[in-house]
């Protein structure tokens, strides 16, 4: 009883935080909480817990330089529903399938992905030397499908923050925390990909005339497919 309610507080300090600091707006706090309820309570403290870090690096990410990059993107950088349930869905649905089964590392993977593409927008549109990654011409900061040396780096750190902290959160062992790392990296490729291919011209979340798919829907399947790629490599190991 008393592990229920730790957990319950828990919940309501998540969503009481994430709101009143402005991390997300209402709906978004609402989704992400939400979220997190589902996981907290089907798989407990420790995945909860990897989904937060997420959530307090994320927050970071976007608030750095918040000015700066409202210009240069042209838009605002607030996390919305949409947002959460883009980067939040596939975790979500790897906690319920992971009742009965050990997914701890593919869960892992689905946040890293999250958090290194987050870094590797929020923090790489700061770079003033931008790449396509189709074709590797220089262009603008901040347009779809654009990398960069240093946005790879923050990637990379993102990556590192998630499958370290996975290793104590969720035991995950050596060869598991190396597979994570990998795997996010390669999902925030795909991500920059799509975005090359089919979001469009435009910069961060605008739609453009030529948009296909959103920034949304880039993350979601960006984040499916590397999360498809962990559970393929955990089958064969």
């Amino acid at each position: 009883m008393i592990y229920l309610i730790i957990k319950i507080a828990i919940c309501a300090a998540f969503a009481l935080v994430t709101y009143k600091l402005k991390i997300l707006d209402f709906w978004g706090a609402s989704f992400a909480t939400f979220i997190g309820a589902i996981i907290i309570f089907l798989k407990g403290i420790g995945w909860f817990t990897l989904l937060l870090i997420f959530l307090i690096a994320g927050a970071f990410a976007t608030n750095y330089k918040l000015n700066f990059k409202k210009r240069r993107l042209q838009e605002k950088a607030s996390r919305k529903a949409i947002n959460v349930i883009a980067n939040g869905s596939v975790p979500t649905i790897i906690a319920i399938l992971s009742i009965n089964y050990n997914f701890s590392m593919i869960y892992a993977s689905a946040i890293g992905v999250a958090l290194a593409d987050t870094f590797a927008s929020e923090l790489g549109v700061l770079s003033d030397n931008a790449y396509l990654i189709t074709n590797f011409k220089k262009i603008e900061p901040g347009t779809n499908g654009a990398i960069s040396l240093y946005g790879e780096m923050w990637a990379f750190t993102g990556s590192l923050i998630i499958s370290l902290s996975a290793y104590f959160l969720l035991n995950l062992d050596l060869i598991q925390v190396v597979i994570v790392i990998l795997i996010s990296m390669f999902g925030c490729q795909i991500d920059s990909l799509l975005g090359a291919t089919f979001q469009g011209k435009g910069k961060g979340s605008m739609m453009a005339s030529d948009t296909i798919l959103t920034n949304s829907d880039v993350n979601l399947v960006s984040i499916s497919l590397a999360t498809l790629t962990a559970y393929i490599i955990e089958a064969i190991i």
